[in-house]
Protein backbone atom coordinates (compact mmCIF):
# COMPACT_ATOMS: atom_id res chain seq x y z
CA UNK A 1 0.00 0.00 0.00
CA UNK A 2 3.09 2.09 0.30
CA UNK A 3 3.93 1.91 -3.48
CA UNK A 4 2.04 3.22 -6.82
CA UNK A 5 0.97 0.14 -8.02
CA UNK A 6 1.38 1.84 -11.66
CA UNK A 7 4.73 1.28 -10.66
CA UNK A 8 5.40 -1.63 -8.77
CA UNK A 9 2.80 -4.05 -10.89
CA UNK A 10 4.40 -5.89 -14.31
CA UNK A 11 2.81 -4.87 -17.45
CA UNK A 12 1.15 -8.33 -17.08
CA UNK A 13 -0.75 -7.65 -14.41
CA UNK A 14 -1.37 -3.58 -14.40
CA UNK A 15 -2.64 -4.78 -18.07
CA UNK A 16 -5.37 -7.23 -17.05
CA UNK A 17 -6.65 -4.72 -14.00
CA UNK A 18 -6.77 -1.52 -16.38
CA UNK A 19 -8.42 -3.23 -19.01
CA UNK A 20 -10.84 -5.90 -17.73
CA UNK A 21 -12.17 -2.93 -15.46
CA UNK A 22 -12.57 -0.49 -18.64
CA UNK A 23 -14.97 -3.22 -20.29
CA UNK A 24 -16.70 -3.92 -16.64
CA UNK A 25 -17.19 -0.41 -16.66
CA UNK A 26 -19.47 -0.61 -19.76
CA UNK A 27 -22.33 -3.26 -17.32
CA UNK A 28 -21.38 -0.58 -14.71
CA UNK A 29 -18.95 -3.09 -13.10
CA UNK A 30 -15.79 -2.03 -11.08
CA UNK A 31 -12.63 -3.86 -10.48
CA UNK A 32 -11.47 -3.66 -6.61
CA UNK A 33 -7.19 -4.73 -6.66
CA UNK A 34 -6.27 -5.67 -3.34
CA UNK A 35 -3.62 -7.95 -1.84
CA UNK A 36 -4.84 -11.13 -0.27
CA UNK A 37 -2.52 -10.85 2.54
CA UNK A 38 -4.78 -7.82 4.22
CA UNK A 39 -7.54 -10.18 4.39
CA UNK A 40 -8.75 -10.96 7.93
CA UNK A 41 -11.80 -12.84 9.99
CA UNK A 42 -12.63 -9.89 11.62
CA UNK A 43 -12.35 -7.34 9.80
CA UNK A 44 -15.42 -6.45 7.46
CA UNK A 45 -13.66 -4.84 4.76
CA UNK A 46 -9.88 -4.86 3.07
CA UNK A 47 -7.80 -1.81 1.50
CA UNK A 48 -6.60 -1.76 -2.09
CA UNK A 49 -7.37 0.57 -5.02
CA UNK A 50 -9.86 1.42 -7.60
CA UNK A 51 -8.63 3.27 -11.14
CA UNK A 52 -9.40 6.90 -11.46
CA UNK A 53 -8.80 7.59 -15.33
CA UNK A 54 -5.35 5.71 -15.34
CA UNK A 55 -4.66 6.47 -11.66
CA UNK A 56 -4.73 4.15 -8.86
CA UNK A 57 -6.70 5.70 -6.31
CA UNK A 58 -6.61 3.99 -2.48
CA UNK A 59 -10.27 2.40 -1.36
CA UNK A 60 -12.05 0.13 1.24
CA UNK A 61 -14.37 -2.51 0.09
CA UNK A 62 -15.64 -5.72 1.53
CA UNK A 63 -14.08 -8.97 -0.13
CA UNK A 64 -15.82 -9.26 -3.67
CA UNK A 65 -17.47 -12.23 -4.56
CA UNK A 66 -15.75 -12.49 -8.05
CA UNK A 67 -12.13 -12.72 -7.69
CA UNK A 68 -9.70 -12.93 -10.68
CA UNK A 69 -6.69 -14.41 -9.23
CA UNK A 70 -3.83 -13.49 -11.54
CA UNK A 71 -0.22 -13.70 -9.11
CA UNK A 72 1.84 -16.64 -8.41
CA UNK A 73 2.56 -14.72 -4.66
CA UNK A 74 -0.94 -15.79 -3.84
CA UNK A 75 -0.48 -18.33 -1.98
CA UNK A 76 3.12 -16.84 0.09
CA UNK A 77 0.66 -13.18 0.56
CA UNK A 78 -2.17 -15.43 2.44
CA UNK A 79 0.79 -17.45 4.48
CA UNK A 80 1.42 -13.71 5.36
CA UNK A 81 -2.23 -13.13 6.32
CA UNK A 82 -4.97 -15.44 7.71
CA UNK A 83 -2.95 -18.36 6.14
CA UNK A 84 -3.95 -20.21 3.07
CA UNK A 85 -5.67 -22.97 4.40
CA UNK A 86 -7.75 -20.75 6.81
CA UNK A 87 -9.09 -18.82 3.86
CA UNK A 88 -9.60 -21.74 1.78
CA UNK A 89 -11.97 -22.60 4.27
CA UNK A 90 -12.84 -18.60 5.01
CA UNK A 91 -13.98 -17.93 1.04
CA UNK A 92 -15.78 -21.77 0.83
CA UNK A 93 -18.22 -20.34 3.67
CA UNK A 94 -18.96 -17.22 2.55
CA UNK A 95 -19.13 -18.29 -1.32
CA UNK A 96 -16.78 -16.28 -2.84
CA UNK A 97 -15.15 -17.42 -5.66
CA UNK A 98 -11.35 -17.46 -6.80
CA UNK A 99 -10.93 -18.24 -10.54
CA UNK A 100 -8.97 -19.87 -11.37
CA UNK A 101 -10.07 -22.30 -8.71
CA UNK A 102 -7.34 -23.11 -6.47
CA UNK A 103 -7.52 -26.59 -6.32
CA UNK A 104 -6.58 -26.37 -10.14
CA UNK A 105 -4.22 -24.25 -9.91
CA UNK A 106 -2.29 -25.93 -6.97
CA UNK A 107 -3.06 -29.10 -9.28
CA UNK A 108 -1.40 -27.79 -12.43
CA UNK A 109 1.33 -25.67 -10.26
CA UNK A 110 2.90 -29.38 -9.66
CA UNK A 111 4.90 -29.87 -12.79
CA UNK A 112 4.97 -33.88 -12.30
CA UNK A 113 1.03 -33.79 -11.65
CA UNK A 114 0.60 -31.90 -14.51
CA UNK A 115 2.33 -34.76 -16.64
CA UNK A 116 0.09 -37.38 -14.94
CA UNK A 117 -2.97 -35.55 -15.78
CA UNK A 118 -2.08 -35.46 -19.65
CA UNK A 119 -1.09 -38.67 -20.02
CA UNK A 120 -4.71 -39.84 -18.95
CA UNK A 121 -5.68 -37.91 -21.66
CA UNK A 122 -3.00 -38.47 -24.37
CA UNK A 123 -0.70 -40.86 -23.59
CA UNK A 124 2.40 -39.41 -25.79
CA UNK A 125 1.51 -35.87 -25.72
CA UNK A 126 3.82 -34.95 -22.73
CA UNK A 127 7.35 -35.97 -22.64
CA UNK A 128 8.20 -38.67 -20.31
CA UNK A 129 9.23 -37.20 -16.56
CA UNK A 130 9.25 -38.78 -13.27
CA UNK A 131 10.20 -36.76 -10.20
CA UNK A 132 13.91 -36.11 -10.01
CA UNK A 133 15.58 -38.49 -6.89
CA UNK A 134 19.35 -36.38 -7.29
CA UNK A 135 20.81 -39.95 -8.16
CA UNK A 136 23.62 -40.45 -10.51
CA UNK A 137 22.18 -43.70 -12.08
CA UNK A 138 18.63 -41.75 -12.36
CA UNK A 139 20.42 -39.20 -14.79
CA UNK A 140 22.10 -41.70 -16.62
CA UNK A 141 19.14 -43.36 -17.57
CA UNK A 142 17.95 -40.43 -18.80
CA UNK A 143 21.21 -39.15 -20.64
CA UNK A 144 21.13 -42.55 -22.58
CA UNK A 145 17.64 -42.29 -24.18
CA UNK A 146 17.47 -38.72 -24.78
CA UNK A 147 20.38 -36.20 -26.59
CA UNK A 148 18.80 -33.53 -23.96
CA UNK A 149 17.64 -33.89 -20.13
CA UNK A 150 15.79 -31.12 -18.53
CA UNK A 151 15.66 -31.19 -14.56
CA UNK A 152 13.05 -28.32 -13.40
CA UNK A 153 11.65 -26.76 -10.38
CA UNK A 154 8.84 -29.30 -9.91
CA UNK A 155 6.48 -26.02 -8.93
CA UNK A 156 6.65 -22.74 -11.15
CA UNK A 157 9.81 -21.12 -12.23
CA UNK A 158 8.81 -19.11 -15.17
CA UNK A 159 12.13 -20.51 -16.61
CA UNK A 160 14.53 -19.74 -13.34
CA UNK A 161 16.64 -22.64 -11.84
CA UNK A 162 16.18 -25.12 -15.00
CA UNK A 163 19.51 -27.00 -15.80
CA UNK A 164 19.96 -29.07 -19.03
CA UNK A 165 22.35 -31.93 -20.05
CA UNK A 166 23.25 -32.25 -23.28
CA UNK A 167 25.16 -35.12 -24.69
CA UNK A 168 27.93 -35.15 -27.54
CA UNK A 169 30.99 -36.97 -28.79
CA UNK A 170 33.07 -34.76 -26.62
CA UNK A 171 30.79 -35.37 -23.57
CA UNK A 172 28.49 -33.67 -21.28
CA UNK A 173 27.31 -29.92 -20.68
CA UNK A 174 25.32 -29.38 -18.04
CA UNK A 175 23.40 -25.21 -18.50
CA UNK A 176 22.04 -23.55 -15.36
CA UNK A 177 19.35 -21.42 -16.41
CA UNK A 178 18.23 -17.95 -13.46
CA UNK A 179 17.01 -15.09 -13.55
CA UNK A 180 17.94 -14.40 -17.25
CA UNK A 181 21.28 -16.15 -16.71
CA UNK A 182 23.16 -19.00 -17.82
CA UNK A 183 25.95 -20.93 -16.32
CA UNK A 184 27.71 -23.61 -18.47
CA UNK A 185 29.85 -26.65 -17.08
CA UNK A 186 31.39 -29.19 -18.83
CA UNK A 187 31.51 -33.01 -17.62
CA UNK A 188 33.69 -35.67 -19.20
CA UNK A 189 31.53 -38.26 -17.24
CA UNK A 190 28.21 -39.10 -16.12
CA UNK A 191 29.08 -38.89 -12.40
CA UNK A 192 30.95 -35.10 -12.47
CA UNK A 193 27.47 -34.01 -14.10
CA UNK A 194 25.13 -35.58 -11.27
CA UNK A 195 27.84 -33.80 -9.04
CA UNK A 196 26.94 -30.34 -10.88
CA UNK A 197 23.46 -31.36 -10.54
CA UNK A 198 23.38 -32.25 -7.43
CA UNK A 199 24.81 -28.88 -6.34
CA UNK A 200 22.83 -26.56 -8.53
CA UNK A 201 19.49 -28.39 -7.07
CA UNK A 202 20.55 -27.92 -3.65
CA UNK A 203 18.16 -26.87 -1.07
CA UNK A 204 14.25 -27.63 -0.27
CA UNK A 205 12.66 -27.04 -4.01
CA UNK A 206 11.98 -30.30 -5.24
CA UNK A 207 12.32 -31.12 -8.91
CA UNK A 208 11.28 -33.23 -11.65
CA UNK A 209 13.77 -34.48 -14.64
CA UNK A 210 12.28 -34.87 -17.94
CA UNK A 211 13.37 -36.21 -21.61
CA UNK A 212 14.12 -33.23 -23.88
CA UNK A 213 12.45 -32.94 -27.03
CA UNK A 214 15.14 -33.04 -30.23
CA UNK A 215 13.04 -30.03 -31.28
CA UNK A 216 13.05 -28.14 -35.01
CA UNK A 217 14.89 -24.86 -34.56
CA UNK A 218 14.24 -21.58 -35.83
CA UNK A 219 17.54 -19.56 -37.27
CA UNK A 220 19.30 -22.03 -35.35
CA UNK A 221 17.60 -21.08 -31.99
CA UNK A 222 15.05 -23.00 -30.04
CA UNK A 223 11.36 -22.32 -30.07
CA UNK A 224 8.13 -23.23 -28.80
CA UNK A 225 4.56 -22.39 -29.21
CA UNK A 226 2.55 -20.98 -26.18
CA UNK A 227 -1.18 -20.50 -26.66
CA UNK A 228 -3.51 -19.42 -24.39
CA UNK A 229 -6.91 -20.66 -23.74
CA UNK A 230 -9.76 -17.96 -22.59
CA UNK A 231 -13.09 -19.26 -21.82
CA UNK A 232 -15.52 -16.01 -21.76
CA UNK A 233 -18.53 -17.81 -20.11
CA UNK A 234 -19.93 -19.20 -23.18
CA UNK A 235 -17.13 -20.40 -25.26
CA UNK A 236 -13.34 -20.78 -25.01
CA UNK A 237 -11.54 -18.17 -27.95
CA UNK A 238 -6.98 -18.62 -28.40
CA UNK A 239 -4.19 -16.73 -28.41
CA UNK A 240 -0.57 -17.95 -29.36
CA UNK A 241 2.38 -16.84 -30.12
CA UNK A 242 6.44 -18.21 -30.77
CA UNK A 243 8.89 -17.82 -28.52
CA UNK A 244 12.47 -17.89 -29.62
CA UNK A 245 15.31 -18.32 -26.99
CA UNK A 246 18.43 -16.10 -26.88
CA UNK A 247 21.22 -17.54 -29.49
CA UNK A 248 22.87 -20.34 -27.51
CA UNK A 249 19.99 -21.32 -24.97
CA UNK A 250 17.36 -24.50 -24.46
CA UNK A 251 15.12 -22.10 -22.77
CA UNK A 252 12.54 -19.56 -25.19
CA UNK A 253 10.80 -17.88 -21.40
CA UNK A 254 10.28 -14.50 -22.55
CA UNK A 255 11.69 -13.71 -18.84
CA UNK A 256 14.64 -15.75 -19.90
CA UNK A 257 15.58 -13.55 -22.56
CA UNK A 258 13.61 -15.04 -25.33
CA UNK A 259 11.78 -13.28 -27.98
CA UNK A 260 8.11 -13.12 -29.36
CA UNK A 261 7.41 -13.18 -33.06
CA UNK A 262 3.96 -14.44 -34.62
CA UNK A 263 3.41 -18.15 -34.90
CA UNK A 264 2.17 -18.26 -38.46
CA UNK A 265 5.46 -16.47 -39.42
CA UNK A 266 8.04 -18.93 -37.71
CA UNK A 267 5.63 -21.73 -38.89
CA UNK A 268 6.02 -20.52 -42.30
CA UNK A 269 9.50 -20.11 -42.25
CA UNK A 270 10.43 -23.91 -40.72
CA UNK A 271 7.52 -25.83 -42.27
CA UNK A 272 6.57 -23.77 -46.06
CA UNK A 273 3.02 -22.37 -46.36
CA UNK A 274 1.00 -25.67 -46.64
CA UNK A 275 2.39 -27.77 -44.05
CA UNK A 276 2.70 -24.25 -41.68
CA UNK A 277 -1.50 -24.15 -42.14
CA UNK A 278 -1.72 -27.67 -41.22
CA UNK A 279 0.22 -27.63 -38.38
CA UNK A 280 -1.45 -24.10 -36.64
CA UNK A 281 -5.18 -26.54 -37.33
CA UNK A 282 -3.46 -29.45 -35.39
CA UNK A 283 -1.97 -26.61 -32.73
CA UNK A 284 -5.38 -25.77 -32.62
CA UNK A 285 -7.10 -29.05 -32.26
CA UNK A 286 -5.03 -29.93 -29.70
CA UNK A 287 -5.29 -27.17 -27.50
CA UNK A 288 -9.03 -27.13 -27.40
CA UNK A 289 -9.18 -30.57 -26.77
CA UNK A 290 -6.85 -30.15 -23.62
CA UNK A 291 -8.79 -27.35 -22.29
CA UNK A 292 -12.25 -29.15 -23.09
CA UNK A 293 -10.49 -31.78 -21.34
CA UNK A 294 -8.90 -29.71 -18.14
CA UNK A 295 -12.64 -28.02 -17.87
CA UNK A 296 -14.23 -31.03 -16.82
CA UNK A 297 -12.28 -31.17 -13.15
CA UNK A 298 -13.56 -27.60 -12.75
CA UNK A 299 -16.55 -27.11 -15.14
CA UNK A 300 -17.63 -23.80 -16.15
CA UNK A 301 -14.63 -22.07 -13.77
CA UNK A 302 -11.82 -22.23 -15.69
CA UNK A 303 -10.90 -18.46 -16.55
CA UNK A 304 -7.96 -18.78 -18.65
CA UNK A 305 -5.04 -21.85 -19.42
CA UNK A 306 -1.83 -22.01 -21.46
CA UNK A 307 -0.24 -24.54 -22.78
CA UNK A 308 3.50 -24.85 -24.26
CA UNK A 309 4.43 -26.88 -27.20
CA UNK A 310 7.11 -27.42 -29.10
CA UNK A 311 7.96 -29.56 -32.83
CA UNK A 312 10.36 -32.27 -32.79
CA UNK A 313 12.31 -32.91 -36.22
CA UNK A 314 9.13 -35.08 -37.75
CA UNK A 315 7.29 -31.69 -36.79
CA UNK A 316 5.01 -33.37 -34.08
CA UNK A 317 3.70 -31.24 -31.31
CA UNK A 318 4.80 -32.01 -27.81
CA UNK A 319 3.28 -30.59 -24.90
CA UNK A 320 6.15 -29.45 -21.83
CA UNK A 321 4.05 -26.64 -20.02
CA UNK A 322 0.78 -25.89 -18.50
CA UNK A 323 0.13 -22.60 -17.36
CA UNK A 324 -2.97 -21.54 -15.04
CA UNK A 325 -1.80 -17.55 -14.42
CA UNK A 326 -0.16 -16.97 -17.85
CA UNK A 327 1.51 -13.75 -18.43
CA UNK A 328 -0.04 -11.61 -21.32
CA UNK A 329 1.29 -11.95 -24.72
CA UNK A 330 4.30 -10.10 -26.65
CA UNK A 331 3.44 -6.87 -26.16
CA UNK A 332 0.84 -7.32 -23.25
CA UNK A 333 3.79 -8.86 -21.69
CA UNK A 334 6.10 -5.90 -22.18
CA UNK A 335 4.66 -2.62 -22.43
CA UNK A 336 2.33 -1.16 -19.39
CA UNK A 337 -0.98 0.08 -21.74
CA UNK A 338 -0.22 3.14 -19.77
CA UNK A 339 2.64 3.53 -21.73
CA UNK A 340 2.19 2.41 -24.75
CA UNK A 341 3.64 4.14 -28.15
CA UNK A 342 1.15 4.52 -31.61
CA UNK A 343 2.94 1.82 -33.66
CA UNK A 344 2.03 -0.94 -30.59
CA UNK A 345 -1.81 -0.75 -31.15
CA UNK A 346 -2.05 -2.95 -33.67
CA UNK A 347 0.14 -5.37 -30.91
CA UNK A 348 -2.11 -4.62 -28.56
CA UNK A 349 -5.63 -5.08 -30.79
CA UNK A 350 -3.63 -8.83 -32.11
CA UNK A 351 -3.36 -10.04 -28.64
CA UNK A 352 -3.80 -7.41 -25.32
CA UNK A 353 -7.43 -6.35 -25.90
CA UNK A 354 -9.20 -9.59 -27.03
CA UNK A 355 -7.69 -11.29 -24.53
CA UNK A 356 -8.28 -9.30 -21.26
CA UNK A 357 -12.17 -8.64 -23.07
CA UNK A 358 -12.55 -12.57 -23.28
CA UNK A 359 -11.40 -12.38 -19.23
CA UNK A 360 -13.87 -9.32 -18.16
CA UNK A 361 -16.72 -11.57 -19.77
CA UNK A 362 -15.78 -14.29 -17.91
CA UNK A 363 -16.05 -11.93 -14.57
CA UNK A 364 -18.81 -10.89 -15.81
CA UNK A 365 -20.92 -13.74 -16.24
CA UNK A 366 -19.80 -14.84 -12.37
CA UNK A 367 -21.26 -11.39 -11.20
CA UNK A 368 -24.52 -11.56 -13.28
CA UNK A 369 -24.73 -15.74 -11.97
CA UNK A 370 -24.40 -14.50 -8.68
CA UNK A 371 -27.17 -11.65 -8.50
CA UNK A 372 -29.30 -14.06 -10.40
Amino acid sequence: MKTNPRVRLSASLLNRVALIDAALREADMRVFFYSPKHITETAATVPGYILDEDQFVPAMSEVPLVNGNFTYQTRRLLEKGMGYRRFVDWAEQRGIGVYVPYAFSELVHDKYETYKLVRAHHETLHPYCEPYRRSARQLERFVESSPTTFIKPRTGSKGNRITTLKRDRNGLSVTFYHAGRQRRFAAKTIGQASEFVRHLTRGKTRYVIEHGIDTLSYADRVFDIRVVMVYDGSAWTWFHEARVSPRGSDVSNVSQGGSSIVTEELLHAVLGAEAAQQKLRELESDAFALAVYLDKLHPGDLMEVAFDFVLDHEARLHLVEINTKPGLLHVGFLRKVFDSLPDEEPLFERWVYPHTSALARFLRSKIQRRAG
